[in-house]
């Protein structure tokens, strides 16, 4: 369950955009409403930080389709329902192999993945006030 509760926010901004073709839009960017919040987040940015998590839990399954999604949002370009497809598909592979995993070693790994992310931000901010 917690499993299947964890990917459920991606699942489904991914099964809005399939059933209707048509996702959010801030800024010319694709955005999601954050569960438990009135807060919207660019899907690119939220594909991103789920694929570095999968990526240190699952390292074996290929998170291309992912990858590619989230390439595709943050240019602007139309996904096609080939990609949504493929990422629904390796979101299974995922939950199928966190079952095997307990929920403290994913709540570590999600942990540290708010951390780095935090701290790409901080660095980014740093960067763009020395530039100004």
């Amino acid at each position: 369950r917690q499993a299947r509760a964890w990917l459920l926010p991606m699942r489904k901004c991914l099964r809005q955009i399939r059933a209707t073709g048509e996702a959010d839009s801030i800024r010319g960017y694709a955005v999601t409403r954050l569960h438990a919040s009135d807060d919207y987040a660019r899907i690119d940015y939220c594909a991103a930080g789920f694929r570095a998590l999968m990526e240190r839990i699952c390292p074996h399954i290929d998170t291309a389709p992912l990858l590619r999604i989230e390439q595709r949002l943050a240019a602007g370009v139309p996904l096609e329902v080939e990609h949504v497809d493929a990422s629904l598909r390796m979101l299974m592979a995922v939950e199928n192999n966190l079952i095997k995993h307990s929920v403290a070693e994913v709540k570590e790994a999600v942990m540290i993945e708010q951390i780095l992310i935090e701290m790409a931000e901080m660095i980014e901010m740093n960067e763009m006030r020395k530039a100004a």
